[in-house]
């Protein structure tokens, strides 16, 4: 080997000590990068939402007289809906409403973020047969698993800080009262709690991912973060549910709120060492197991061309029907819950002066004595953010093909690319439909168990997965197009920045131009029966047009290396 060969080696093989933390210089720091996307859009995402709530609350509760309104209001809040949301503790302050109104979803989101990367750490990689090649090197499967899963706990740092940042910001910059500014240490305090409780759902789907899989790690997580939250809701309106609280983690850490004036570090140590103990358990599974053989649970018995034996479209629908089933399941429930108890919300709306007015300004024409009109006010719009990443997650299952090299070998065969591409998205779109369907069961349920009609809500729920099938469609257009590398994210992304222009266009009271770049303003009012007809036309032609664009493209590129 040449002198200048030599000196290209060495300089290839020398770490840089910024490289141990984010790049390529260890599994950590490639861990970290890989997820920088998904890191940016959580604390940036999360952190705009809270600027524009303490905008609003600066602008349309300035005075002190104002602030007792909403005071009164957040108080007098139905059962239902302030179980969700918890006590409302100095929400006359910026950051005791900010604690209450936004921060209390949060864990959800981290939770469904850590679900989501935790079960495919190990899982994913172990499938596509990366981790054979990096266990054959010099790193021991304990220190790769340690390090692959602080890469994901250093990644929700990253975001928890960030939304620290901003919520001090917005206390700073929309201070209108004494006491409204926040700080930065309760902020930090706080976001570490929401953080840590998000995670616990994560570090579940890691232990389980090396055993169990990919797929079914990620459901079991994803119920065990809907159930734990929905336990710690509900507790004190379902005696049932009231014996089992304790064992919800999100139950542990109702007293720290440090930007609501109360704190409980102990609450914080306790969920931080339960996500610790799953993160260990997935360490040792994964050391003392073979990688990638996994334990297959048992199934009912299905056609072989629903197993993915029968062509190209069998096995795409077949892969993504578990995944599929389990959002259905989890979008279905929380829609359930919210229809079951409509008729608390329609009390709460006689018994507070103006509330109906205020609320009525951005939902007219609705009826919130109804299930339906509930649905519409409470559940519409946050199903139609959760099936958006629901379709990111199952977009991104169907890029593995051709990112973890398999497409190469299906496409040896008598099989064109065109029809490879157009019988996959067929599978991909039928397992929308089957989460759809699920979806819309159970929420139709929760309406008839309030005593109002089915139908409709029904109907309502189809309309969520016409939405989810629209953007899988551009994730079909994205991925053929311009490779299965940008597919999940483009369709992740697209979820969350419609959300935040509808969510936030409300509240700065955007220019409509501004609205309609968001395909949830499209939609009408549909859990009550109002549906706006070009819009659905719309989505029916970005599901089926997307797989179009994306067979075209894939035609016409060479495969990813």
């Amino acid at each position: 080997m040449s002198d200048s060969a030599m000196a290209v080696v060495e300089r290839l093989g020398r770490r840089r000590p910024w490289q141990s933390a984010y790049g390529f210089g260890s599994v950590f720091a490639k861990g970290l990068r890989d997820s920088r996307r998904a890191v940016l859009a959580a604390g940036f995402g999360l952190g705009l939402i809270i600027v524009v709530t303490a905008y609003t609350v600066a602008t349309q509760f300035g005075t002190v007289a104002q602030r007792a309104d909403l005071t009164a209001i957040s108080t007098d809040l139905p059962a239902a809906l302030g179980a969700l949301l918890g006590q409302p503790l100095n929400v006359d302050r910026l950051g005791g409403f900010i604690s209450w109104r936004t921060l209390s979803f949060a864990p959800v989101v981290f939770g469904l973020w850590s679900v989501l990367a935790l079960s495919g750490t190990l899982g994913s990689e172990a499938s596509r047969g990366s981790l054979d090649l990096l266990a054959t090197t010099g790193i021991s499967r304990t220190r790769l698993a340690i390090e692959k899963a602080f890469g994901h706990v250093a990644g929700l740092a990253v975001a928890s800080v960030i939304v620290a940042l901003l919520t001090w910001f917005s206390g700073l910059a929309f201070a209108r009262l004494p006491g409204d500014e926040i700080a930065l240490t309760d902020a930090l305090s706080q976001l570490v709690g929401v953080a840590l409780v998000g995670l616990v759902a994560g570090a579940v789907a890691f232990a389980l991912a090396p055993v169990f899989g990919r797929s079914i790690a990620a459901g079991v997580g994803a119920i065990a973060l809907f159930g734990a939250y929905i336990v710690n809701s509900y507790a004190t309106l379902v005696p049932v549910l009231g014996a089992v609280r304790g064992l919800s983690w999100f139950a542990w850490t109702e007293g720290h709120r440090p930007m609501a004036g109360v704190s409980d570090p102990g609450s914080v140590v306790a969920v931080g060492a339960l996500s610790a103990v799953f993160l260990a358990l997935g360490v040792v599974v994964f050391a003392r197991r073979d990688i990638g053989i996994t334990v297959s649970l048992p199934s009912a018995h299905l056609p072989g061309r629903w197993l993915g034996l029968g062509g190209p479209i069998g096995r795409s629908f077949a892969d993504r029907l578990p995944a599929a089933t389990v959002w259905g399941l989890g979008i279905g429930l929380y829609g359930l819950v919210f229809g079951a108890s409509a008729s608390q919300f329609a009390r709460a709306f006689d018994q507070i002066p103006g509330l109906d007015h205020y609320v009525g300004q951005f939902f007219p024409n609705v009826n919130f004595h109804t299930a339906s009109g509930v649905l519409q006010f409470v559940f519409f719009s946050l199903g139609l953010f959760v099936a958006g990443l629901a379709a990111a997650a199952l977009v991104s299952g169907w890029s593995s093909d051709e990112r973890e090299k398999r497409l190469d070998v299906v496409l040896a065969a008598p099989l064109s690319r065109i029809r490879w591409m157009l019988s996959g998205a067929g599978g991909l779109l039928g397992a929308v439909a089957v989460m759809t369907i699920v979806m819309g069961v159970l929420v139709a349920i929760g309406a008839a168990i309030d005593g109002d009609a089915m139908g409709t809500p029904f109907s309502g729920a189809m309309v969520i997965g016409l939405y989810a099938a629209a953007l899988t469609g551009i994730g079909l257009a994205v991925g053929g197009v311009l490779g299965p590398g940008l597919a999940a994210t483009v369709t992740a992304g697209l979820a969350l920045v419609f959300f935040l222009v509808e969510y936030l266009g409300q509240g700065l009271n955007l220019p409509d131009i501004v609205l309609q770049l968001s395909l949830m303003h499209h939609l009408g009012q549909p859990m009550v029966g109002t549906y706006d007809w070009p819009g659905m036309a719309l989505l029916v032609v970005l599901a089926i047009g997307g797989a179009v664009v994306g067979a075209i493209g894939l035609r016409r590129r060479d495969l990813s290396t």
